[in-house]
């Protein structure tokens, strides 16, 4: 459904010739009669309006974040329930906080940092977790810096192969220590950062479907 109205969109555009602007409440008016909940209209906008992950000279972030609604109110065992979810998907314990009207846990390894929120958000709840591999990211760079020194030892027989200029010869020994410390950093940090950005988004997934599950138990909710 979701591609036929996107496509039916365009062909409309190039019809015109222009585009057609629309408020906010007038798409979720458009949605509603698709059955698609006001809800998750705005909270599409919220997603394409996030500016995208600074990704620096490693070529991928080194922190990752996911968030789903689940359209009702979470009891506190429930909660508790998705905290225990999360402890045996990332392997750690970590600490709880209430934090305003939610709940944060926090925890922490020798690599990473991992963060996870459970609030309330217009009849249901927000469940958003970030994943932090900051640490992680240092130490490959750190170890890069050894290819990078293998690379500069083939720079130097490049060197004195093709020039007898002492000045070109360091540049091109120290472009290769540059270049090899770059390229194998990059290349092992983006193995890295798609496993991340992946096991985030399936934890998420994860606990939002567990969520959706407790929708047919007859406990009393809260938010």
């Amino acid at each position: 459904m979701a591609l036929i109205l996107k496509r039916a969109a365009e062909l409309q555009e190039g019809a015109d010739g222009r585009g057609v602007e629309r408020s906010l409440s007038e798409i979720q008016e458009i949605a509603a009669e698709v059955g698609i909940d006001s809800t998750f209209i705005a909270e599409a906008v919220a997603e394409l309006r996030r500016p995208e992950p600074r990704v620096g000279w490693l070529g991928a972030p080194t922190r990752f974040h996911d968030e789903r609604s689940v359209p009702r109110p979470l009891s506190s065992s429930e909660i508790g329930e998705l905290l225990d979810l999360a402890r045996a998907q990332l392997g750690l314990h970590g600490e709880v906080r209430q934090v305003l009207d939610g709940v944060e846990w926090r925890a922490r390894s020798a690599l990473s940092m991992c963060i996870l929120t459970v609030v309330p958000r217009a009849g249901g709840a927000r469940i958003a977790l970030t994943t932090e591999r900051l640490d992680q990211a240092i130490l490959i760079g750190m170890g890069s810096v050894g290819i990078g020194l293998l690379a500069a030892l083939g720079g130097v027989a490049i060197a004195i192969n093709v020039t007898d200029n002492a000045l070109l010869a360091s540049a091109i020994v120290a472009a290769s220590a540059i270049a090899g410390t770059v390229i194998s950093a990059r290349a092992l940090w983006h193995g890295v950062a798609d496993r991340w950005r992946t096991k985030t988004r399936t934890i998420v997934g994860a606990l939002a479907e567990r969520a959706a599950q407790f929708s047919g138990r007859d406990t009393p909710l809260s938010s």
